[in-house]
């Protein structure tokens, strides 16, 4: 892309902001400073679309042409509209996905979880807890959320397909890959629960709302396979911790999966689309230029903190679970000081786009703790146990290796 304006460093930010900065390899925008993150996420001078912009920097024509169902099925995913679109098309999955049905759900989410590390208690040692537990959870309850009866393993493989097509349109494999695993969504999807009110009385209001769950099935594998496969390596990894989760003790659970939010966030970027040209932060930005939002207050390649920014208390509605309320313990090494201080972070996003399946993650993590500890408390970590996987966005264990050390 070629560049029609340079930064210009601003003298009016205030002291420690990081100003966003142009990355040359990534060629894009960087802002990695929580607080200007927040304003990005808000703005409406950013947009949604980054899938369409994406397709013309980085799809020839004849791509574009060839594989225009896979691209028009991208498009309509609601996550890449703005306001009002994108509030009409979320509502009725924000709806459905409330904080009472997914308190509901949490009798079958256990009955989920044990069925999984059943499974793994009968693997060969050491037992690798991602695809038994980590896929198997996540996978089998967006199959029971959506109302389709696809297994984790493929469920993944879907997700991961189209995740890799996100990340490098520019290869043919890729698209043709992703377009089988389109057309393989789509037959799954006809008749299943999730899709039941939701219109299809003419072709583009069946495109949409099988667009529409095909993202929610998306959104609800990866991202929450890896916050559970963090989430037991944290608790394992720290026996004075692994002992107070045994103990339930109140709060220690939700206030361990919070922690673990910040200090191994499953997502570490979002992408935005500059909407026009403006000034922002002391940086001249063009329209059409992409834009990294950082949901850690890092850049690309740096290592996640310890630290998230200061903003108001974030209360999840399905668990309880306070960031950083006034009366969380002091740090700990799985409960940084940041939390501890009445802080929380942007891991789920920030203002409209805020992750409709953030109360759903939390508390498949929370349970998948306490089932764990209740069923193996002598659980744990193998030698060289994590294996993490190579990705600049994403923060997610290829492996886990544990011992589950015998059931009670």
């Amino acid at each position: 892309m070629t560049r029609t304006a340079a930064p210009v460093p601003a003298p009016s930010l205030a002291d420690g902001v990081r100003a966003p900065e142009w990355d040359e390899g990534l060629d894009c925008w960087v802002v990695a400073d929580p607080r200007l993150a927040q304003q990005v996420l808000n703005h409406p001078g950013f947009a949604s679309g980054t899938f369409e912009r994406s397709f013309q920097l980085y799809m020839t024509d004849a791509a574009r042409a060839e594989y225009r169902e896979l691209t028009e099925f991208l498009r309509l995913w609601f996550v890449q509209a703005d306001a009002p679109e994108h509030m009409a098309l979320r509502r009725p999955v924000q709806r459905m996905l409330s904080a009472s049905y997914v308190r509901s759900l949490a009798p079958r989410i256990e009955e989920i979880t044990d069925e999984c590390l059943t499974e793994l208690a009968a693997a060969d040692r050491p037992q690798d807890l991602v695809p038994a537990v980590a896929e198997g959870i996540s996978g089998k309850v967006m199959a029971h959320v959506v109302g389709v009866d696809v297994p984790p393993p493929v469920l993944h493989r879907w997700s991961r397909t189209l995740s890799l097509f996100i990340g490098a349109m520019y290869r043919r494999d890729h698209a043709l890959a992703a377009h089988r695993v389109m057309e393989e969504m789509s037959e799954a999807l006809v008749g299943a629960r999730a899709l039941e009110g939701f219109p299809t009385d003419t072709p583009e209001d069946r495109a949409r709302t099988t667009a529409t769950w095909a993202m929610c099935l998306f959104g609800g594998l990866e991202t929450t396979a890896s916050l559970l496969g963090s989430t037991v390596l944290t608790a394992l990894g720290d026996q004075n911790l692994w002992e107070t989760v045994k103990r339930d003790e109140p709060g220690a659970v939700t206030d361990l999966v919070e922690s673990v939010l910040v200090r191994k966030p499953p997502l570490r970027h979002l992408g935005r689309v500059v909407a026009y040209d403006q000034e922002f932060a002391g940086a001249r930005l063009s329209e059409g230029d992409l834009v990294l939002v950082s949901l850690t207050g890092q850049g690309p390649l740096d290592e996640v903190e310890e630290e998230v920014p200061e903003t108001g208390p974030a209360v999840c509605p399905v668990t309880g679970a306070v960031a950083g309320a006034a009366d969380t313990p002091a740090a700990t090494p799985a409960t940084p000081a940041a939390l501890a201080a009445g802080e929380r972070n942007l891991v789920f996003g920030h203002g409209p786009h805020y992750c409709v399946g953030a109360p759903l993650a939390r508390l498949e993590a929370a349970v998948l703790l306490r089932r764990l500890a209740a069923r193996f408390p002598h659980a744990r970590l193998s030698d060289e146990a994590a294996v993490w996987g190579p990705n600049l966005s994403y923060v997610g264990l290829d492996h886990l290796y544990v011992d589950l050390g015998g059931e009670v």
